[in-house]
């Protein structure tokens, strides 16, 4: 009876484990800032201009400000004002993988 408790506590532990992991690596995406970028069209005042490398197995950096635009899909479901429409309308947070 005792190997068996020792047994659930080791796995109740390796879950927790995988659960903070988890939590800590989705906090760390989401903290980076991605507003230092130029905008469509031109750059604002203050922003500085970062070269849009595309690494093949990698999504693309977002080029422009992401101040006062959080709404992504508001111009990339449709292509409005000619960005470039997403490929995947059901992935709703952008900023996840696009920094």
């Amino acid at each position: 009876m005792m190997g068996s408790s020792k047994k659930s506590s080791k796995v109740l532990l390796l879950a927790l484990l995988v659960l903070m992991l988890s939590v800590v690596m989705l906090a760390g995406c989401e903290s980076q800032p991605a507003n230092t970028s130029a905008p469509v069209g031109g750059q604002e005042a203050g922003a500085a201009v970062v070269e849009s490398t595309t690494v093949e197995g990698f999504p693309v950096q977002i080029p422009h400000a992401i101040e006062g635009r959080e709404d992504c899909a508001m111009c990339h479901n449709e292509g409005v004002g000619g960005a470039p429409k997403t490929p995947h309308p059901e992935l709703t947070v952008c900023r996840q993988c696009h920094v």
